[in-house]
């Protein structure tokens, strides 16, 4: 498998003959489909010929067999088409390139057999010269969907059946470059590039390839010797061992008394003229002067060059790779790249189209990393399998930095495939065909050894040929360390872990016994309205030496178009294509949905992983400090501006003039406003920093925000409503003791209660609530208390199990309006509710939300950097449309609110400090009773929270919860909240 494209080749993709059988021992049938090709049988219009649907699981597998049997039912999937060779490839060497298939492929070529594949996730080449005839040739591929080697393929994904990748021939002259490795590296100086080009030579026709050549040059580098490379193959036969040389035959003698290898250097030089070369094979090795670095800031790459000639200097091959210098090594507790020790704000990526399953095009590949970009992202892994070669030629290109990873995952039989020796050929083949494909990719800074497979033998195979074949990169495998991240050395050179706890974290790296970088594989699931305290994480990462980043769960939602009976399409998870074992919805769980729009969580993660962070020395006075968080880059390409507002309003602005900022450099500068040191008017001041880029790039415009700083100021707080009387005081509870609201169409109602979330749910949270009662609540028991200026509800709510809870409401009548004051008594029993709060409806004709707060993304207590002002929408738009509905829309730090109709008429509500507020079309209920977001309909209504006290949302799906600063004590909850009408 060849890592340069070849001139001459002829695309397979397009349409082919299909049918799909019910097993590989079933006969063909007369009658054939088609499809498309790349293209996956399972991701067709269902129908008599595509009765095979897409299965979703996480660790179990699909079927009961145990390895290696597979199920006699066996889907299998015959492609066919004719082809025929043009004329100019007479007498050469013609290779079909399958790029990838599930899970096993078996090869014809007009009608017979060439021979079969296994490792889906690479690419498989055959040899088809002898097989061709003159004209039309046809070529068969029969896809079987379960193998022995689905057991390693368990991979968190769906189960797809067929071909997944782009087929083609090409062709080579006789004799041919047949394994290619360049690295690019880089000296201690930072400037000197080191190149080494391992090449082999083959041919199918003669043996001796004596006087052929190989020449390399950097096209960009054509005056530079260093940069211009050629060497010739010299046939050189090691002597019989009875016809050595006197000289030589001492030589031996004398290496055999060296027990460390240390022989003069005469000794060796005799000993390497009578050792035979490896056959075929040429090392270029040269050192290259002030080159240019690669980094995932500074993405450079040269264009290498190749021509292999023939003794005469007939040129028979070309081809060309993109390189870039740049080191990656460990040191100590480090990853250093080009001798930095990066940060990685990275996310695991699976490949997936909702419409086509996991068949890609090169566009697709490049709006996901772009998509990335976007949000900040510097690094990715690619869970759990090598991606199609054009991925890496896409993160070399825009600038990631990659762990390639193996096409192994056991999860199933996770401690017992390891160590099958039946499997070691299959892990040491893996592993090594990713790296022998991927070794030129500057990108790749890690060698993964795969999945959840336990630790076996299997692994510590794979990792000393790994380690064989490319010296120049650390390797990383989690299953190493999990359980005790002391162990696994020799295995990874990374501490890897899988969502480990955050006190799980800060106590390893204050543990003195770190031996190792420290960057989570995968933590923060991002399952639904998730993420939750990843603020936390990177507050310890950013100060504490050592801990590197981690890569969040995951990019994507993998929920599959579906077409329902109605014609309408909705996102397809476990269980919708009448799969008995699956797991559901636990494929949706990336920070994207499935159209790639981002999720909420995104501008978390942009917020962290920004390029510069700005503090105030003395906001007062506008001097401040901005921090450079790049390691390579300085801050010229940003320009930084610069607002200042009071309630939401802006006041003054303008651009930052900074000097220049070195990477990790902090650097101090001024502005100058006359609000710095007194806001004008009452109500909260900040300014506000935000970086925009100067230039338009791949992914972005120009002056594109990619970042934002914010700073409160001295600020003089809004006077406090004053009791009195009031028109909208006058009714304010109606006959059965509730509040009567303007616009109001549901009075407000105690709320210990949310939607679960898919953490909530699969995290066993929401099944206490359940056990509670905490859905239904009813009011007994309930006493009003009337004078002038006051009214006072007390009551008694009743969960559904019978847990009492005692609730005060207060309202008194201020200026166009009124106050509420509430508190609550929350019984021992009751120690994780979801909110404390009041929960009322308006009227459906309010269509326009204004708030200030916490904005303008949904935000939750353990999920809410965002900047302070006054943000607008719609109350249509504060929907989320998480594929399982759940809890969505809130907004954390809200100081007050508006709902309005278009001209204006609404009402406000000022909250006495900054509570949890959501206010969508939509009722817990019925989010929480529907299966998928195209169920859910508005309910007519406004439906507004405002919760004194709400649970953070955590990770618990898979990895931790949140944190016991975000759960709801028991005991004494009081909150306030001020109803004035807006004309």
């Amino acid at each position: 498998m060849l890592n340069i494209e070849h001139l001459e080749k002829i695309s397979l993709d397009g349409i082919w003959h299909f049918q799909l059988l019910d097993s590989p021992t079933d006969t063909s049938r007369k009658k054939w489909s088609k499809i498309q090709v790349p293209g996956l049988w399972t991701m067709q219009p269902h129908s008599e010929t595509f009765f095979d649907k897409p299965i979703y699981t996480n660790v179990q597998m699909p079927f009961e067999e145990q390895p290696p049997n597979v199920p006699e039912q066996n889907p299998t999937g015959v492609y066919e088409r004719d082809f025929e060779i043009p004329s100019a490839w007479s007498g050469k060497r013609v290779v079909l390139h399958l790029g990838g298939y599930e899970s096993v492929a078996l090869i014809h070529i007009n009608g017979r057999e060439v021979g079969l594949t296994k490792d889906s996730h690479l690419a498989a080449e055959f040899d088809i010269t002898p097989f061709l005839e003159r004209g039309k040739n046809t070529v068969r591929i029969t896809v079987v969907k379960w193998s022995d080697a689905t057991f390693i393929e368990d991979q968190d994904h769906w189960w797809h059946g067929g071909i997944s990748r782009s087929v083609k021939l090409y062709a080579t002259n006789n004799v041919f470059i047949d394994r290619l490795y360049t690295t690019a590296g880089l000296e201690s100086d930072n400037s000197t590039g080191t190149l080494k080009i391992e090449a082999h030579i083959s041919s199918n026709e003669i043996n001796d390839l004596h006087g052929y050549t190989l020449r390399a040059r950097i096209e960009e580098l054509p005056k530079v010797s260093a940069a211009n490379l050629e060497k010739t193959l010299v046939t050189k036969v090691a002597p019989k061992w009875t016809e050595l040389s006197e000289k030589a035959r001492h030589a031996e003698i004398e290496k055999r008394k060296s027990w460390d290898g240390t022989v003069s250097k005469a000794t060796d030089a005799i000993l390497a003229q009578v050792r035979a070369d490896v056959p075929g094979k040429i090392l270029l090795e040269s050192r290259i002067p002030k080159v240019a670095l690669w980094s995932a800031e500074t993405p450079h790459l040269y264009t290498l060059t190749f021509e292999l000639l023939s003794p005469e200097g007939t040129i028979l091959q070309i081809g060309s790779q993109k390189i870039g210098f740049r080191d990656v090594r460990v040191v100590g507790k480090d990853l250093l790249v080009n001798g930095k020790a990066i940060t990685i704000y990275g996310v695991n990526r699976h490949d997936f189209n909702r419409h086509t399953g996991r068949v890609l095009t090169r566009d697709d590949m490049r709006e996901d990393l772009l998509e990335m970009k976007r949000w900040n992202f510097n690094a990715v892994r690619t869970s759990h399998y090598p991606n199609d070669p054009a991925f890496l030629d896409l993160t070399d290109e825009l600038g990631f930095y990659v762990i390639d990873e193996a096409n192994i995952e056991s999860h199933a039989f996770y401690d017992s495939m390891c160590e099958d020796p039946r499997y070691t050929g299959a892990f040491v083949e893996r592993v090594g065909r990713m790296v022998q494909r991927d070794i030129h990719h500057p990108s790749v800074i890690l060698w993964s050894l795969g999945n959840e497979s336990g630790i076996g033998a299997n692994h510590r195979a794979a990792a000393q040929y790994a380690r064989s074949i490319d010296p120049s990169r650390p390797l990383h495998y989690e299953g190493a360390i999990n359980g005790d991240w002391r162990k696994g050395v020799g295995v990874t050179d990374i501490i890897c872990p899988m969502y480990p706890a955050i006190g799980a974290v800060m106590a390893y790296a204050k543990s003195g016994k770190q031996d190792r970088p420290f960057i989570m594989c995968e933590y923060s699931h991002a399952m639904g309205n998730s993420n939750g305290t990843l603020a936390e994480y990177w507050e310890f990462i950013e100060k504490t030496p050592g801990m590197q980043g981690g890569f969040i769960w995951e990019f994507w939602d993998h929920g599959l178009d579906q077409r329902m009976p109605d014609g309408s399409t909705r996102a397809a998870y476990g269980g919708d294509f009448g799969e008995t074992k699956h797991d559901g919805n636990f494929c949706c769980d990336g920070l994207v949905f499935p159209d790639r729009a981002a999720k909420p969580a995104m501008h978390e993660m942009k917020a962290l992983a920004a390029p510069a962070v700005i503090t105030a020395k003395s906001a007062s006075t506008g001097r401040f400090e901005i921090f450079n968080k790049q390691f390579f880059s300085d801050l010229s390409a940003f320009e930084f501006h610069w607002s200042i507002t009071c309630d939401g309003l802006v006041l003054d602005g303008g651009v930052a003039k900074l000097p220049s900022v070195g990477a990790r450099k902090k650097v101090a500068f001024t502005i100058k406003s006359a609000h710095l040191a007194k806001v004008e008017g009452k109500g909260e001041g900040f300014v506000t920093f935000t970086i925009h880029t100067k230039a338009s790039t791949a992914w972005s415009s120009t002056m594109a925000e990619i970042g934002w700083s914010q700073i409160s100021l001295t600020s003089r707080a809004k006077a406090k409503a004053a009791v009195q009387p009031s028109d909208e005081f006058d009714g304010v509870i109606n006959e059965y003791a509730e509040i009567q609201l303007p616009f109001g169409l549901v009075a407000p109602v105690l709320s210990l209660w949310r939607a679960p979330t898919d953490n909530d749910r699969i995290g066993h949270i929401s099944t206490r609530w359940e056990r509670w009662g905490l859905r239904d609540l009813t009011r007994d028991q309930c006493t009003v208390t009337e004078s002038a200026n006051k009214v006072t509800i007390k009551c008694t709510w009743k969960t559904s199990a019978g847990f009492a809870i005692k609730h005060t409401q207060i309202i008194t009548p201020i200026e166009n309006g009124f106050t509420v004051s509430e508190s609550v008594v929350l019984p021992k029993e009751l120690n994780d509710v979801a909110r404390v709060g009041t929960n009322f409806e308006l009227s459906g004709g309010l269509t326009d939300l204004t708030w200030f707060g916490n904005g303008p993304h949904e935000s939750y207590p353990d999920r809410k950097i965002g900047r302070i002002h006054r943000w607008n929408s719609t109350i249509e738009n504060q929907y989320i449309p998480y594929v399982r509905p759940q809890e969505n829309g809130g907004h954390n730090g809200v100081r007050w609110f508006e709902v309005s109709d278009p001209t204006g008429a609404g009402i406000r509500i000022d909250l006495a400090k900054p509570y949890q507020v959501s206010v969508t079309p939509n009722r817990a209920v019925d989010l929480a009773d529907a299966t998928h977001d195209v169920e859910v309909q508005p309910c007519g209504n406004v439906v507004v929270h405002i919760d004194a006290a709400h649970r953070g949302v955590g990770t618990a799906s898979c990895g931790p919860d949140t944190l016991e600063k975000y759960l709801i004590s028991t005991g004494t909850h009081t909150w306030q909240w001020s109803v004035t009408t807006l004309s």
